[in-house]
């Protein structure tokens, strides 16, 4: 399904297939190929970025952006939105929520919502929980040397560093000409450990871990960057199936990776199927 919508309804023009593969590290840092099966399906990505989907999927659609959902309000006619301040945000047959389930839940416990209903929504999605992630960015010029592949990710879990991918091999209009960018997406254990940690600090240790894991000499980035994800990667899920039983006759329903896991293409399979279920 998410393929279609990729490839067919909302494709773009930027829209390419990365060409080389990814291998797979382990806790002791040995590089080796990865599943050729899995190597041989699409990877799909974007020139401009992965948002282009976003922007595809609402083109056409009414979206109001920097608006802050503090609290909904169920009417004889469905829902009243308010924002953060209490200002009223506007009025709904039906609400679909798709934030992770931290924030539903919060949404929900300051809403006005029926007794019965608002506090089995709430046990259900007190269920999930997430995984933090740090994700640190690495810009060299000149770029780091060529590879066979073009992301390493960590099978067992045991490695500081759990995805490296390499931007630029993805397609080169993501970089500068003659530089090369790096992501290292850190586990969780890693993530959790680091949290607070000195931004200067943690970019240095992950810019050795990195050089190290690759045995090149990559200490000098001349561009870093950083971003903490608190709700990066879905823990725990909860049962949306349940969850949407209670809601969906008050015009409500909840939908994201909280249900399905941490894959995006899940994720957003299980709104358009939530979706149908509310139409």
């Amino acid at each position: 399904m998410s393929s279609k919508l990729i490839t067919e309804r909302f494709r773009a023009a930027d829209l390419v297939d990365i060409v080389k593969p990814i291998w797979i590290f382990d806790q002791q840092g040995h590089i080796q190929e990865g599943d050729p099966l899995q190597n041989m399906e699409p990877k799909w990505t974007y020139r401009s970025g992965l948002n282009a989907l976003a922007r595809g999927m609402a083109r056409s659609l009414d979206i109001r952006q920097r608006t802050r959902i503090g609290h909904l309000q169920h009417n004889i006619t469905g829902w009243s939105l308010f924002d953060g301040l209490g200002h009223p945000a506007g009025e709904f047959e039906c609400v679909l929520i798709a934030v992770p389930a931290s924030h539903a839940l919060a949404l929900i416990e300051a809403s006005l919502v029926p007794e019965v209903e608002r506090e089995s929504i709430c046990k259900h999605l007190r269920k999930a929980s997430y995984r933090p992630l740090i994700s640190v960015m690495l810009g060299y010029r000149p770029a780091p040397r060529v590879r066979p592949y073009y992301a390493l990710v960590n099978t067992d879990k045991a490695h500081a560093l759990s995805w490296l991918a390499w931007e630029h091999e993805k397609s080169p209009e993501r970089v500068p000409e003659q530089a090369g960018l790096l992501i290292a997406q850190m586990a969780p254990h890693y993530s959790r450990e680091w949290w607070q940690v000195p931004s200067n600090d943690l970019i240095s240790d992950v810019i050795k871990r990195v050089a190290t894991l690759l045995d090149e000499p990559l200490f000098s980035p001349c561009f870093t960057d950083l971003c903490h994800w608190r709700y990066a990667l879905p823990a725990e899920t909860t049962d949306a199936e349940q969850l949407n039983v209670i809601a969906l006759p008050l015009g409500l329903a909840f939908c994201g990776d909280a249900f399905v896991g941490g894959r995006i293409h899940l994720a957003l399979e299980h709104g358009i199927a939530v979706a149908r279920q509310m139409n």
